[in-house]
């Protein structure tokens, strides 16, 4: 049984600690609810503690309404609650700690939103002809140079703290669809904006969890490398190279390698419907192709964290991949391919990103509403 005590003592602290308080704790059934009161378009992860220290994150709210009602299984003997505003992950295509820079042929970047169906063929593949202009750029640093964006086409806003400094090159534009395609250059008035709130958090690995070793198995009659449902892994290394190794998710899984991480084709994973994967890495470097994932969800349903020793991230850029790169403390390389583009659906956040060769950066709107949050 849950003792209100408990819940009541923390309120008084709560409020300093966030926009958002608790109140009105009250049983329903099995269950124990709470009012939270904030703001009508924030995320707010509510978390519980035995000892005021340590405390696990119980449910991430998305609702849109200043009061919302929240109900968890009364489980523990004796528990304190708290409330703290979370923020996506991604909110625009790239984001950087430090500095992009966009070299070679350039890149186009664009925005689509995997909610809607307009964007999506009768047959429920992606259209790729239609696309809008929230395919942000933010970084949180105020260097010269934090944002070259070279020839790069920019469908949307970029974001720097003050008296940060934007450079294109001669074919470079930022700015709404109407602007590039009346074909002009430099950054569309209202496109360049200085946000100085934005910090990328570093990654955690969730904790209070049993990791366990993936192993193989055989699904409706095909043999499978490592087959993942519900629950959390761990591998020491995780090589997904030369070979024809296959991983399958069929459940939401969570993957932790620790000291080597390579991904790339003929290797794949395949994340079945309604399912996702949630890699964290820990070495320091890590090699990825995104094609090597074949996502059957409408939204990215691989997610890539670097923890803080991952220092280096090279993405291969090898034909059509979907998924999302969050490792705020690595050095991110996407090689765009030679005669071939390119394509990423998702969203990467780095501490630096440069981008080689041709590359066609797809990023999803939903992600702002339904993605990860830190």
């Amino acid at each position: 049984m849950v003792r209100i005590i408990g819940v009541l003592a923390w309120l008084a602290l709560v409020s300093s600690l966030s926009a958002a308080t608790l109140s009105n704790p009250r049983r329903a059934g099995t269950d124990f609810e709470f009012s939270v009161t904030g703001a009508s378009n924030a995320i707010y992860a509510v978390q519980a503690s035995s000892d005021l220290t340590n405390w696990t994150t119980l449910a991430t709210n998305r609702q849109f309404g200043e009061v919302r009602t929240i109900s968890m299984p009364a489980s523990a003997p004796e528990e304190f609650y708290r409330v703290r505003s979370v923020q996506p992950l991604f909110t625009g295509a790239f984001g950087v700690r430090e500095s992009i820079e966009f070299a070679g042929s350039g890149a186009t970047v664009v925005s689509f939103d995997s909610h809607d169906p307009r964007y999506f063929q009768p047959d429920g593949t992606r259209d790729r002809s239609r696309f809008s202009d929230r395919g942000d750029i933010t970084t949180s640093s105020a260097l010269t140079n934090s944002l070259d964006l070279g020839n790069s086409k920019v469908f949307g806003v970029v974001r720097a703290p003050r008296d940060g400094l934007v450079v294109l090159g001669p074919g470079g534009s930022v700015g709404s669809i109407l602007w590039h395609l009346n074909g002009w250059r430099g950054i569309e008035p209202g496109h360049y904006v200085e946000d100085t709130n934005r910090v990328f958090v570093d990654a955690e690995l969730p904790q209070d969890h049993v990791y366990v070793t993936p192993g193989p198995g055989s699904v409706d009659g095909t043999n499978y490398t490592y087959v993942l449902s519900n629950g959390h892994y761990t591998l020491p290394e995780l090589r997904m190279g030369s070979s024809n190794r296959v991983m399958l998710v069929t459940g939401r899984a969570t993957l932790y390698v620790s000291d080597f991480f390579t991904l790339l084709p003929p290797a794949k994973i395949v994340i079945v419907r309604d399912a996702s994967l949630d890699v964290y890495v820990g070495a320091g470097s890590a090699t990825i192709g995104l094609s090597s994932v074949e996502d059957n969800n409408l939204r990215a349903a691989f997610t890539y964290y670097g923890l803080p020793g991952n220092t280096q991230v090279y993405v291969r850029g090898d034909g059509f991949g979907t998924g999302t790169i969050y490792a705020p403390a690595a050095a991110v390389s996407i090689g765009g391919g030679g005669f071939d583009e390119a394509d990423i659906s998702g969203a990467i956040v780095g501490r630096r990103i440069s981008v080689s060769g041709k590359l066609n950066m797809h990023y999803d709107e939903a992600l702002r509403i339904a993605g990860p949050a830190l």
